[in-house]
């Protein structure tokens, strides 16, 4: 079977795919992916070397190399190759989360895409599946976003099958610029459709360096991770990597230059994040989530920023209810509402560590299939059933 992963960024569940099929018998590998050499020098591509062929995607998406390679089938996220590339197809979506309402309007380019390379999918389609994380998700997406059930099946995130194993530390203190071993980490992961982090209770830079100032007093570190830096504003680039200048305990990292989030989650002992779909992925390591209430208040009127073909948007919405799939009081964690609020769940967080361990696992059985190590496996099956 010669199997193509397609990747708008390369991580996560197309990531952890890669080096499960790469020990299958009668499997050849390889991925189209942009900026090869980023990904070659990720920390986890040198602690867990990936042993296939990795294609540089350029203006012509790899067609010609692709075509000669002749693959079976073709893995992808969130992007559609312009040329069916294979006779069968996978998506695995780049995320779940909160975010929507992923209606037929907002996914009618998708729905275009699919249909010029694999034919629809609002139809029953032998020829491609659309992976669901669990039985919310194929809800959402059979009766809200178009896909025929015939063509969705429930098969979890594959990256839960490597989340739920922890590493030791001392491997992971070489890719860290402070102690990761003898301190705790914290990892704040936002979500960029909001904007500013923390604008909503009050002046950003204040609270941030108030945050900081606290871990540092707890001999604490922090990983800011953001998502692609051209997704913010000049400025407020500007003043977050002076604050990774100000302070010893910060490392800061922007999606497009460091794509790889697992060794991320896998060294932080506690996560903040106003709702990005990264929570869903930690969740599986059990250790405490908080949960930053990302507006003000969901029936006030706010800036939300989104990515189109057309490039960044940004829209004035009249609540916020608007765009969530489902409550954020739905999580697996602790959800803070103010400042305040957030500063003693972390004081709880980092001095009890699995305080959040049945809040996740209650969250993982209802919509992620209990992270039971077995997505993979899942993922496999489904391939060889397209095939056969």
């Amino acid at each position: 079977m010669n199997v193509l992963i397609y990747a708008t960024t390369f991580g996560a569940d197309l990531l952890s795919l890669a080096y499960y099929l790469q020990n299958k018998k009668g499997i050849k590998l390889k991925v189209s992916l942009p900026n090869v050499d980023v990904f070659k020098n990720e920390p986890i591509n040198k602690l867990f070397p990936l042993d296939v062929e990795l294609l540089e995607r350029d203006w012509t998406q790899n067609l010609g190399k692709i075509k000669d390679f002749k693959p079976d089938i073709t893995i992808m996220d969130n992007n559609i190759p312009i040329r069916k590339t294979s006779p069968k197809a996978l998506i695995l979506w780049h995320g779940y989360g909160w975010k929507g309402p992923n209606d037929v309007e907002e996914f009618k380019w998708l729905h275009r895409n699919i249909r010029l390379s694999w034919g629809d999918m609002m139809v029953p389609n032998p020829d491609i599946t659309w992976q669901c994380f669990g039985p919310l998700d194929f809800e959402h997406r059979t009766k809200t976003s178009g896909f025929h059930e015939e063509n969705c099946k429930i098969l979890g995130a594959a990256s839960h099958d490597q989340l739920i194993n922890p590493i030791e530390k001392e491997l992971l203190q070489p890719f860290y610029p402070f102690d990761v071993v003898n301190k705790k980490t914290v990892l704040l992961a936002p979500t960029w459709h909001y904007g500013e982090v923390f604008s909503h209770w009050g002046n950003d830079e204040t609270i941030f360096r108030e945050l900081i100032k606290y871990l540092e007093s707890k001999d604490t570190n922090l990983i800011l991770r953001l998502h692609d830096s051209d997704r913010f504003d000049t400025k407020y680039v500007d003043f977050l990597n002076r604050l990774k200048s100000d302070y010893p305990n910060i490392v800061l990292k922007f999606k497009n230059q460091n794509p790889d989030n697992f060794l991320d989650l896998q060294v932080a002992d506690v996560m903040l994040t106003n709702f990005s779909s990264i929570a869903n992925l930690y969740y599986a390591t059990k250790r405490p989530t908080i949960h930053i209430y990302p507006v003000a208040s969901e029936d006030e009127a706010f800036l939300h920023r989104r990515k189109t073909i057309f490039g960044q948007m940004t829209k004035q919405i009249e609540s916020v209810k608007f765009i969530w799939k489902f409550s954020p009081e739905e999580n697996g964690g602790l959800l803070a509402r103010s400042f305040a609020q957030m500063m003693e769940q972390l004081e709880t967080a980092l001095n009890n560590p699995d305080c959040c361990v049945s809040s996740s696992q209650k969250y993982l059985d209802k919509h992620m299939l209990g992270a039971d190590g077995k997505n993979r496996g899942r993922v496999w099956t489904e391939m060889q059933r397209l095939l056969s």
